[in-house]
């Protein structure tokens, strides 16, 4: 088969289950990772055989595509902030949505020069597979970062990343296990930015929500109760009580529902932003008190 067929046939099979743009754009990053080619390979080199052993690669991944399994479980990577990151199933795959809160703190950051004498600690509570957490350490030199989370999955994956930065060595994060729903751990330092994706999916928005997530990403990483929407949010409020320094930020990621009752729980100092989209999407908080 050739590059072009493999595309043409790949792309119609994955329609059934994805709009055509999307499936294309996975076939096209399948193609590209086993054959280790460009990812315009299939346009610059339309009639390139494949292989024999490079087609059964192929058909594998296709295979797994074709029962949902989410395409960065398949290759077991997925790209955050300008860096590959290591996922495996039973840790939540990042979002763009996490990614554009990178992009938020970084740019919120980037005229603000680290003082060198005093510590600068960054908390990443949830942190999943660490990306959000080894990203902000990457690009925000001189800071510490630490991450917890309740899966010692996660937690397995995050400290396994292998992260690399163009100016200098990535200061590694300490990641530890906590459960947010209860008080945080003893002996953590003060905070100067606490941030957090945690669970905000209503468990009635279940049925709006493709396979390849409800099937393979861990549960109790994305869903919270319809009775209790803020049950997280209202754990990380205590959190802030204990940890966050005075003129610390909170950045978090919210269901685009629950923006102005987020804000109202933190209470002034509170910002809702919008993603890209025009959506509430993440809340800011600045600890002036």
């Amino acid at each position: 088969m050739t590059l072009k067929g493999f595309v043409d046939k790949s792309v119609n099979d994955l329609s059934v289950l994805y709009p055509e743009a999307e499936a294309k754009s996975m076939v096209i990053r399948l193609l590209s990772h086993y054959l280790e080619l460009p990812e315009y390979c299939y346009i610059s080199d339309p009639d390139r055989k494949i292989s024999a052993a490079e087609q059964q690669k192929l058909d594998g991944a296709m295979e797994d595509l074709l029962k949902w399994r989410p395409l960065q479980y398949v290759l077991g990577f997925t790209d955050f902030g300008g860096r590959r990151f290591k996922v495996i199933e039973g840790v939540l795959i990042p979002r763009p949505e996490t990614e554009e809160l990178f992009g938020i703190i970084v740019d919120d950051l980037s005229e603000r020069e680290l003082d060198e004498e005093q510590d600068f600690n960054i908390l990443d509570v949830g942190t999943g597979s660490g990306c959000l957490a080894w990203s902000l350490s990457a690009e925000l030199i001189g800071a510490q970062v630490f991450g917890c989370d309740i899966s010692d999955a996660a937690l397995r994956v995050a400290g396994k990343q292998k992260v690399k930065s163009t100016e200098s060595p990535v200061n590694r994060p300490v990641f530890f296990w906590a459960d947010m729903l209860k008080p945080p751990p003893a002996g953590l330092p003060p905070f100067d930015i606490i941030v957090s994706n945690p669970p905000y999916v209503l468990e009635s928005e279940r049925s709006q929500m493709r396979l390849n997530v409800l099937d393979y990403e861990p549960e109790p990483a994305l869903f919270v109760p319809d009775d209790d929407p803020l049950l997280f949010y209202k754990a990380l409020h205590s959190w802030t009580k204990l940890l966050l320094r005075e003129g610390g930020i909170c950045y978090f990621e919210i269901n685009e529902c629950f923006g102005s009752e987020v804000a109202d729980l933190f209470g002034p100092g509170t910002t809702v932003l919008k993603d890209i989209n025009g959506r509430d999407r993440f809340v800011k908080y600045v600890n002036k008190a």
